[in-house]
């Protein structure tokens, strides 16, 4: 089945040739319906939610709290309670960052790895520096890859963090979260990047075992500008939110504060609400697609290209393992040349 003429940009041309858009790794173009989804919502459903009583605010707030149940729906999470918007997941990761001097005392260790998005590395190096805590990096093998033993032999008894990326936006390489929970210490809270792996492989974080998980809308075919950070619901009560504001507080008075119940406890001030409508139409296409089917396929294509440029001297590979699993990111150099990074869906 082909899915282009779902997507009104590859319509277009530059330089008179037709796009073929190859950086869906970056970012996700847009089907037709998540923008007919924003346009419809501006014309005809636009209101903010959780503020009013008259009509346009109660069917946006349906729109709304729908939008989190099909969220909670597409990553298995136990509750409503444990789907808070954010601004996308770089904004999810700082405020898990912001969190994390009300879980950790001085001296205890962070463990990341060398593979990961500066998004999932700056803020927990800022944050270590601030309040002494500890930060190793798990490095990368010479092949550039991670190996999941090197991250369970990082977690030592000062081990009280653990902040990984599911799946690399440079090798595409599938970290094994499920096999380092089952072998570090119940105590150490797992934080995960899913930006990459949202979009291609079925998630379900209660499997998984993770503490957090962050992912963006853009990278899975929807808007840009809202994103999810997923909490499991004990540890969510027990931290107090980072950002203050209208909507997340239930008791106002001039020398005190109350906080509202989750989710909204994690949600300060007006939400962008039509980028939410867009982000549920986008997982809609998505499930409508049985879009994890086509991985095995994805993976082929990373197959084809490799074996082809596996001829040609001048080509070296970055991350590339056969016995790693890994999705359809291909990151290769010309030598001498700049380095390519190539995701095809």
């Amino acid at each position: 089945m082909s899915f282009k003429s779902d997507f009104p940009i590859l319509k277009n041309k530059v330089r008179e040739y037709p796009i073929t858009y190859l950086d869906s790794a970056a970012s996700t173009q847009k089907p037709q319906e998540v923008i007919n989804s924003i346009s419809e919502f501006y014309q005809n459903s636009y209101e903010n939610v959780h503020r009013g009583m008259n009509t346009l605010s109660i069917k946006a707030t349906d729109m709304f709290e729908r939008a989190r149940e099909n969220v909670r729906s597409f990553i298995n999470a136990n509750s409503i309670n444990e789907v808070i918007f954010t601004a996308g997941a770089t904004d999810s990761i700082n405020k898990i960052s912001q969190c994390l001097p009300q879980i950790l005392n001085e001296g205890d260790k962070i463990v990341i790895t060398e593979l990961e998005h500066h998004s999932n590395y700056l803020p927990w190096l800022q944050i270590a520096k601030k309040f002494n805590f500890v930060i190793e990096v798990v490095g990368v093998n010479e092949n550039g890859n991670v190996i999941e033993q090197d991250i369970i032999k990082a977690c030592d008894q000062s081990t009280k963090f653990l902040a990984l990326t599911h799946m690399s936006n440079v090798t595409g390489q599938i970290i094994d979260i499920k096999k380092i929970k089952e072998n570090i210490s119940s105590d150490i809270l797992i934080a995960v990047d899913g930006c990459q792996s949202i979009a291609h492989i079925n998630i379900d974080v209660q499997d998984l075992g993770c503490d957090f998980y962050s992912f963006s809308s853009h990278k899975l075919y929807g808007p840009s500008g809202i994103g999810i950070m997923f909490g499991k619901e004990k540890l969510l009560e027990s931290l107090e939110p980072p950002s203050l504001g209208g909507g997340m507080i239930n008791n106002v008075s001039l020398d005190s504060f109350s906080y509202a119940m989750l989710p909204n406890k994690f949600e300060a001030g007006t939400p962008p609400i039509e980028a939410v409508a867009g982000m549920n139409t986008a997982i809609e296409y998505l499930n409508r697609l049985n879009f994890s089917d086509y991985f095995v396929e994805e993976k082929k294509l990373r197959s084809t290209l490799i074996n082809h440029f596996k001829s040609m001297d001048e080509i070296e590979f970055y991350g590339y393992q056969e016995d790693i699993n890994a999705s359809s990111i291909v990151s290769f150099n010309v030598k001498d040349k700049i380095i390519m990074i190539f995701q095809p869906f």
